[in-house]
């Protein structure tokens, strides 16, 4: 059976399109052997463990926060792949990923390249570059 295709989320959920433009963090997630891109917009989440105890809430995942920096989850299910920063502009067709989570490592490049490709409009007709 050929694995699913690559989800695509926002961190808070959108109402309706994607925005136009946008830039902040990502991370990349397997839950339940399904891969995740969650993007999170700079203005909502500056670290990527607020990304991850969104998603926690979001899923009603059980989490704590050990300090004001730490984030305690631990799931069967769920890895953390790892995580960057983004910028896209839906009207020039491009989507700019690098970086490094301080918290959870990189991500996978060649993996998340060939998931995006996989993942149907607007995320397949993007120009990605890697950095």
């Amino acid at each position: 059976m050929p694995a699913a295709p690559l989800q695509v989320r926002w961190l808070p959920p959108l109402r309706g399109a994607a925005p136009q433009q946008s830039s902040g963090k990502f991370l990349q997630l397997r839950w339940h052997g399904q891969d995740l891109l969650l993007f999170a917009p700079a203005e909502r989440h500056r670290y990527h463990n607020q990304i991850l105890a969104a998603f926690a809430a979001e899923q009603g995942l059980p989490h704590r926060w050990i300090t004001p920096e730490r984030l305690e989850l631990n799931h069967p299910d769920l890895l953390v792949i790892g995580g960057g920063r983004f910028d896209l502009d839906l009207a020039s067709g491009s989507l700019r990923l690098w970086d490094a989570s301080q918290a959870y490592g990189g991500f996978q490049s060649e993996r998340l390249a060939a998931g995006l490709a996989q993942a149907g409009p607007p995320w397949n007709r993007l120009s990605l570059a890697i950095a």
